[in-house]
């Protein structure tokens, strides 16, 4: 492992659900094959960001309709796919990741992981913070595979590993300072997608908007006064453009706090 804290050991697949389910955002686990079920996880941070790292036999890793719903802020992952296979699901696309390729992907949104047998993996975990300035090439580059043989993935690759090679000798400050190196490289690839329509900008930008208010609903769900005219009021949104943006996930404002409220 390439993390230097112990390693957490799993022959049961409820209590790598509950670790990845904690690690990063509720999630269905399957163990898939004939294989004996081994797998190998661990956590640190970095500056800003939380590594993950995996070695694993073979999984289905599922973030179904219902659990994504119930997302209140956006979070997003990226998957470093070290040794082995990895296919990742999202949105009618689909990537396979082999050695030294990576991708990004919404944890705000369903998607299924189907990782090979021998697969070794590390995963950033990036909030909104992270990733204001990427925002208009955001949608374009999700589940994208992204190489790291030259160029600026070459360059990300080597300092993410010579930093968690070297994490016990780095002072805060310094992981602080690698963090936001890394997310600039990382930003770097994203720009480099080819064809952003406008089209796909624009649906960027309602995603996170939808986000913030999921979240402030959550944060104000016992006021009595929670509904579209405060929405509207709060957000300084139309009517019509708070109906449009909740259409995104097939509800009315008014059912989504109603259904948040069940909950």
């Amino acid at each position: 492992m390439l993390l230097q804290a112990s390693p957490l050991h799993f022959q049961d697949v409820g209590l790598l659900s509950d670790f990845l389910s904690q690690t990063f955002v509720p999630l269905d686990v399957k163990a898939q094959g004939s294989q004996p079920f081994s797998n190998m996880a661990i956590n640190d941070q970095l500056g800003s960001l939380m590594v993950t790292e995996m070695r694993c036999t073979a999984l289905q890793v599922d973030r179904t309709h219902a659990l994504a719903d119930r997302t209140e802020s956006a979070l997003y992952k990226v998957s470093l796919q070290l040794s082995g296979v990895s296919e990742i699901h999202q949105q009618n696309r689909k990537v396979l990741l082999h050695a030294g390729q990576w991708a990004l992907y919404d944890t705000t949104r369903p998607y299924t992981i189907n990782v090979d047998a021998e697969a070794h993996l590390l995963v950033l975990q990036l909030g909104l913070s992270h990733m204001q300035s990427w925002l208009p090439y955001l949608q374009a580059a999700l589940v994208r595979r992204f190489e790291t043989q030259e160029g600026s993935g070459q360059l990300m690759r080597q300092m993410l590993l010579g930093a968690l090679h070297q994490r016990p000798l780095l002072s805060d400050v310094a992981a602080g300072g690698v963090a936001t190196a890394l997310l600039h490289l990382i930003g770097a690839q994203l720009s480099e997608c080819a064809d952003i329509t406008l089209e796909q900008e624009q649906d960027s930008v309602q995603h996170v908007q939808l986000m913030k208010l999921k979240h402030y609903i959550a944060e104000n769900l016992t006021d009595p006064a929670l509904g579209v005219e405060l929405l509207c009021a709060n957000f300084r949104y139309s009517r019509r453009y708070l109906y449009k943006l909740f259409a995104l996930q097939n509800l009315s404002p008014a059912d989504y706090i109603q259904r948040q409220r069940l909950e």
